[in-house]
C-alpha cells in the first residue's frame, strides 16, 4: 500500500475524489516526477511533494500527491534528482562577496603571473590600491615565501595587499609597508609574525595578526557597494545549489547590514552569522538572535594559523621548518574569557584550529563548559591535524568536528612534507571525525576554497583532484560515504546551528528550501560528479535560479 508521508488539511476531513480535481487542495507549488532525497531519519526516497507558505506540506508518491494537491505552480521534474538545499556549514559569504572586487591569484604559478595579473587589473581600473586573494607558492618552482621587492618596482605609488590562499598570510609592497609605519623589532609583531631576510629586514610577508594590522589601513567597503556584491554573492550561491550559508566571524555592523538587507527583501538567502568576540557583540548579542533568514547564535574564535604558511600550531615542530611550532593567536586567557561570554549567553562556539596542538588545546580551553551529556554543540572547524588520543574526546566532550573537505584535496600535494609521516596519518582524518559523534557539517571555507559546494562532494567520496589524482584517493580509509556527505551539505548542516527542526531535510513542516540537478549525485559514476550542476534553487518555495 502506498504511504504518504504526512498530509495536512487545514479543513478537517474532506471527501477527496482522485477522479475529481475540483476538491483537490490548492497549494503554492507541486513537485512530481522527481528522485526526491529527503534526507529524512530512514534516508528515504519519493516522488513528489507539496508546499505551500513557504513549508513543506506533504511528500509521498506522485500518485498521491496530484490525488490530494493542485498547485498555482507545478513542475513535473521527469525524473530529476531533487536535494534539500544545500547549506555551507562554514564559509565568510561577506568576505566572499568583496572578494569578487578583488584581483583572483589562485592557480598563479610564479610570481611574475602574479604581477601580471595585478598590472592587468590595474590598466582597467587604475585603483588607489590593489587587493588580490589566493596566490600560493606551493605551486611555484620555488616554494617559499616570495620576497617583495619585484612587488615594489612594479607598483611603487600605491599600496599592494594579497591574502594567500588560506587567508592567513599577507604578501604586501613597500609602500602598504609604509603606511602602516612598521618597523623590524615593532614589540607588537608576535614572534613568527613577520617574515624576515637574513639581515633582519621584511620580506613582505606577514602573519596572522600583524597582516590584519597592515590591512587595517585599506578604507572600508560602504555600505551600498558591500550590497551589490553581497547580492553577487547570493547569486553565484544559488547557482551552485546553496539555499544557505555560515559567516564567520562578523563585526557587529556587518552582521546589521545583512539584517536590514534581508529584511528589506534585497538578501533571501539564509545566513548563520558568527560574531568576533568584539565587546560591541558581545553587549549586543545577550543571547541567541534568530529569524527566518538570519541567525547570530556562534562567536568565531581562532587557536591558530594554517598549515600551509606554517602558522598551525604543532606538539613537535615543523618536518620541513625545524624550529617552528606554529603560532598561537589568541591567549589561554582572552580564548577563555570569550568561551565564559559565549556561555553565560547561550552561544556556540566555533574555533579555527588546524594543527594538532591546535585542537588539543581548543579541547582543554572548552572542557570547563562543557558537561558530560551537553548538548552546546560548541565546534571545532577544520580540525586538520587531530593527535590520536584526542578522536575520543570530541565524543566524550559532545564537541562538532566541522570538515572542509576540499581542504584535503589541496593540500595533498604538500600537507606530508610539513608534518611528516607519521602526523599525517591523523590529517584530514573526516571518516574518523565523523565516527566521533556520528556526524559532521560539511563546509567549503571560501573563499579559501571555491564556493561550489559540488567540489565539497567530490572531495568528500573520492578524495582526489579533478584529474583523478592519486588513484584510488589519498589516504581513501577516511573517504565519506555518499549518503554521509549529501547529510553533511543538509541535515548536519543545520543541525551544527541547532536549525535541525526547521531545514536539512524535505519533511513536512520544515521550510521548502531544495535544489534540482542535472544528474543524480547519489548514483552516477564518480568520474561524471564535476560534470554535473545545479538546475533549479528554491528558498521557502520560491524560485531563486534561475
Amino acid at each position: 500500500m502506498r504511504k504518504i508521508v504526512m498530509i495536512s488539511l487545514a479543513l478537517g476531513a474532506l471527501a477527496l475524489s482522485a477522479s475529481s480535481c475540483s476538491t483537490r487542495q490548492k497549494v503554492d507549488l507541486v513537485v512530481y516526477n522527481a528522485c526526491v532525497y529527503t534526507v529524512d531519519n530512514s534516508f528515504s526516497v519519493h516522488e513528489a511533494f507539496a508546499v505551500d507558505k513557504g513549508v513543506f506540506l506533504a511528500v509521498g508518491s506522485t500518485e498521491d500527491i496530484r490525488q490530494y494537491y493542485k498547485g498555482r505552480k507545478e513542475f513535473n521534474m521527469e525524473g530529476a534528482a531533487v536535494y534539500p538545499a544545500f547549506h555551507d556549514s562554514h564559509s565568510h559569504f561577506t568576505q566572499f562577496a568583496n572578494g569578487l572586487s578583488h584581483v583572483d591569484l589562485r592557480g598563479s604559478v610564479s610570481e611574475e603571473e602574479v604581477i601580471a595579473r595585478l598590472k592587468e587589473h590595474y590598466e582597467l581600473y587604475e585603483p588607489a590600491f590593489l587587493e588580490g586573494d589566493g596566490w600560493d607558492q606551493t605551486l611555484w618552482e620555488d616554494k617559499s615565501f616570495p620576497g617583495n621587492q619585484a612587488l615594489s618596482d612594479a607598483f611603487p605609488h600605491i599600496p599592494v595587499y594579497l591574502r594567500r590562499v588560506d587567508f592567513h598570510a599577507l604578501w604586501v609592497n613597500n609602500k602598504a609597508i609604509e603606511l602602516s609605519g612598521l618597523q623590524p623589532g615593532d614589540p607588537g609583531i608576535r614572534p613568527g609574525e613577520a617574515i624576515l631576510t637574513e639581515d633582519g629586514r621584511f620580506t613582505g610577508v606577514f602573519l596572522e595578526d600583524t597582516g590584519v594590522r597592515i590591512r587595517a589601513d585599506i578604507p572600508p567597503m560602504d555600505d551600498k557597494t558591500q550590497e551589490t556584491y553581497l547580492q553577487k554573492a547570493q547569486e553565484i550561491c544559488f547557482s551552485y545549489g546553496l539555499g544557505s550559508v555560515t559567516d564567520g566571524g562578523l563585526s557587529l555592523e556587518k552582521i546589521v547590514l545583512l539584517d536590514s538587507l534581508q529584511k528589506a527583501g534585497v538578501l533571501t538567502i539564509r545566513v548563520d552569522a558568527w560574531i568576533s568576540p568584539s565587546e560591541k557583540n558581545f553587549e549586543r548579542f545577550t543571547s541567541p538572535y534568530r529569524s527566518d533568514k538570519l541567525d547570530v547564535s556562534a562567536v568565531k574564535l581562532f587557536i591558530d594559523g594554517a598549515l600551509g604558511s606554517r602558522g598551525a600550531l604543532l606538539y613537535k615542530p615543523y618536518t620541513d621548518d625545524p624550529g617552528n611550532y606554529g603560532i598561537q593567536v589568541t591567549s589561554d586567557r582572552d580564548f577563555t574569557l570569550a568561551c565564559k561570554k559565549a556561555f553565560e549567553r547561550g552561544l556556540q562556539v566555533a574555533t579555527h584550529a588546524i594543527g594538532d596542538k591546535g585542537v588539543g588545546k581548543v579541547l582543554d580551553l572548552y572542557q570547563p563548559f562543557l558537561a558530560p551529556g551537553n548538548d552546546l554543540r560548541w565546534r571545532i572547524e577544520h580540525s586538520q591535524i587531530v593527535a590520536p588520543a584526542d578522536f575520543e574526546r570530541f565524543k566524550n566532550m559532545g564537541v562538532v568536528p566541522s570538515i572542509q573537505p576540499t581542504h584535503a584535496t589541496s593540500d595533498m600535494g604538500w600537507a606530508e612534507e610539513r608534518v611528516g609521516p607519521e602526523r599525517i596519518k591523523g590529517a584530514y582524518a573526516f571518516q574518523d571525525l565523523i565516527q566521533t559523534i556520528g556526524w559532521a557539517p560539511l563546509g567549503t571555507d571560501a573563499p579559501v576554497e571555491s564556493i561550489n559546494p559540488l567540489y565539497t562532494f567530490f572531495a568528500a567520496i573520492a578524495r582526489t583532484n579533478a584529474e583523478f589524482w592519486p588513484e584510488g584517493g589519498w589516504q581513501p580509509e577516511n573517504a565519506v560515504s555518499r549518503e554521509e556527505t549529501l547529510k553533511g551539505m543538509t541535515l548536519w548542516g543545520a543541525k551544527g546551528y541547532f536549525r535541525e527542526d526547521q531545514k536539512g531535510s524535505i519533511e513536512p513542516g520544515k521550510w521548502a528550501d531544495f535544489i534540482v540537478w542535472t544528474k543524480d549525485l547519489m548514483t552516477i559514476p564518480v568520474e561524471e560528479i564535476l560534470d554535473t550542476s545545479c538546475k533549479m534553487t528554491f528558498v521557502a518555495g520560491e524560485q531563486v535560479y534561475p
